[in-house]
C-alpha cells in the first residue's frame, strides 16, 4: 500500500524569520501531542554538554587549590571554616562558574539569526551577570552552610579533599552552562519568582527569634535584622532580573507593534517599578535620611503597580477580559487592605505589607504571562493548511 504524502504549507513570515530556503530540509518532531517543526542543525537547538565543557575548568580549578594547599601545608582539610573546601568551593566556583556562563552566553548569542533578539541578548548580559553572580553566592553558601551543620568538626586528607573539591566545582560549572544555554523569557521568569520568594522567606526564618513580625516586613533590612544584607540584595537582585525580563518581554513585541503608545508606556512603568524595587533594597529602612529614601521608592513601588492595575485595559493591547477583571478585583482587595491599616487600624503593618506584597507580586506574574501570550499566541501562531 502507497504511503500518503502530505505538505505543510508556511507562512511568508515564518520563511523570512528562519531564513529558509526552497526544498531545504526541516527536522519534524511529535512531542507530547504537538507537532515541532525545526531547521536541521539549527545551532540555537545544539545544546548537547560534553564533559569537557565543565570538567576542563574545574581540572584547572583543582589545580589551583592543590597548589593552595600545599603551599599552606594543608595535609588536612576541614569541610567548614575561613580555610576550608567549602570556602574553596565558593570562591573558586564563583570564578569559573560566572566564566562558564559568560563564554556559553557569548557563544550561544554569536550563533543568534534573530538581529533584534541577539541585540537585546547583548543589553540584558550585565544585569543576567550580576543576577547570577549572587544567587550563585548565594546558593553556594547556603548549601555549605547546611552540610557544615550536618557534619560539624569533619576534615578530609589532601587527596579526598581535591576529590571533593572537584565533584562540587563541577556541578557549579554544569549548572552556570546548563543556565546559559536555558535564558528565555519563562526561565528568567522562574529565576525572579525564586529570588524573591526565596530570598524574603530565608530572611523571616533567619529572623524568627527576634520576631520580626512585630514591627514590619522592611525590618528584615534594617540593622537590626540578622543578615540583613541579604534580604537587601534580594531586592535589589529581584530588581535586575525584573528588567532582563521586561527586555526579552518586549523587544520582540515592539518589533511587530511598532511605536505603539500604550505599550511604551507599559514599559516604562514596569521598568520604573523594577527601579523602585531595587530601590527599597538599596536604602534600608534605617533610622535617618535612609528611611525616608526607603519609603519613598516603596511609595513608588506601589503607585506604579495600581497604575497598571487601573490602566491594563488601555496599557495592554488585546488584554483577555479575565485579565482585565482579575486586575480589578485585586486593585479593589489592595485599597480595601490599606483602608484596614490606614484608616480603621484593623490590620497591622506587617500584616498589611505581606496582604500587599503577594498580591502585587501575583499580579505581575500574571502581567509578564499575558505580555508574553500576546506576542507568542497573537503573532508568533499561524494556521496552516495540511494538504
Amino acid at each position: 500500500m502507497a504511503k500518503t504524502s502530505y505538505q505543510l504549507t508556511l507562512p511568508t513570515e515564518i520563511v523570512n524569520e528562519l531564513h529558509l530556503e526552497h526544498n531545504q530540509l526541516l527536522n519534524l518532531t511529535l512531542r507530547n501531542g504537538q507537532l515541532i517543526l525545526q531547521p536541521i542543525n539549527n545551532p540555537n537547538e545544539n545544546q548537547t554538554l560534553s564533559l569537557r565543557h565543565f570538567l576542563m575548568p574545574s581540572i584547572f580549578m583543582a589545580v589551583i587549590f592543590t597548589v593552595y594547599a600545599l603551599n599552606q601545608q594543608m595535609f588536612r582539610i576541614p569541610l567548614g571554616g575561613d580555610k576550608s573546601i567549602a570556602s574553596a568551593v565558593i570562591i573558586l566556583s564563583e570564578v569559573s562558574g560566572i566564566l562558564m556562563f559568560l563564554v556559553t552566553y557569548i557563544q550561544q548569542q554569536r550563533k543568534q539569526i534573530d538581529q533584534l533578539r541577539r541585540k537585546t541578548s547583548w543589553r540584558v548580559l550585565p544585569a543576567l551577570t550580576v543576577a547570577f553572580v549572587i544567587i550563585l553566592a548565594f546558593i553556594t553558601s547556603g548549601f555549605f552552610w547546611a552540610i557544615n551543620y550536618l557534619f560539624q568538626t569533619a576534615s578530609f586528607d589532601l587527596f579526598t579533599s581535591i576529590a571533593l573539591f572537584t565533584m562540587f566545582n563541577s556541578i557549579v560549572n554544569f549548572l552556570m552552562i546548563y543556565s546559559a544555554l536555558s535564558i528565555s523569557t519563562l526561565f528568567i521568569t522562574s529565576i525572579f519568582v525564586i529570588t524573591i520568594i526565596g530570598g524574603v522567606l530565608t530572611a523571616m526564618v533567619t529572623n524568627s527569634s527576634r520576631m520580626w513580625w512585630q514591627y514590619n516586613l522592611s525590618f528584615l533590612g534594617t540593622e537590626n535584622a540578622l543578615d540583613s544584607w541579604q534580604f537587601n540584595a534580594t531586592l535589589i537582585l529581584a530588581g535586575l532580573i525584573w528588567i532582563a525580563l521586561v527586555d526579552y518581554l518586549f523587544v520582540p513585541l515592539q518589533k511587530i507593534m511598532r511605536h505603539n503608545k500604550r505599550l511604551i508606556t507599559l514599559r516604562i512603568l514596569l521598568n520604573l517599578s523594577a527601579l523602585a524595587l531595587a530601590g527599597v533594597g538599596t536604602f534600608p529602612n534605617n533610622a535617618g535620611k535612609l528611611h525616608i529614601l526607603h519609603d519613598q521608592m516603596a511609595n513608588f513601588l506601589i503607585y506604579f503597580i495600581l497604575i497598571m492595575m487601573l490602566g491594563n485595559k488601555w496599557l495592554l493591547p488585546k488584554a483577555p477580559q479575565e485579565f482585565k477583571f482579575t486586575s480589578y478585583i485585586i486593585f479593589a482587595i489592595l485599597v480595601v487592605n490599606m483602608a484596614l491599616f490606614q484608616w480603621i487600624g484593623y490590620l497591622s503593618l506587617t500584616t498589611f505589607e505581606i496582604i500587599a506584597f503577594v498580591l502585587a507580586l501575583s499580579w505581575i506574574l500574571l502581567l509578564f504571562q499575558n505580555i508574553y501570550r500576546l506576542y507568542y499566541h497573537t503573532y508568533q501562531t499561524f494556521v496552516i493548511p495540511v494538504s
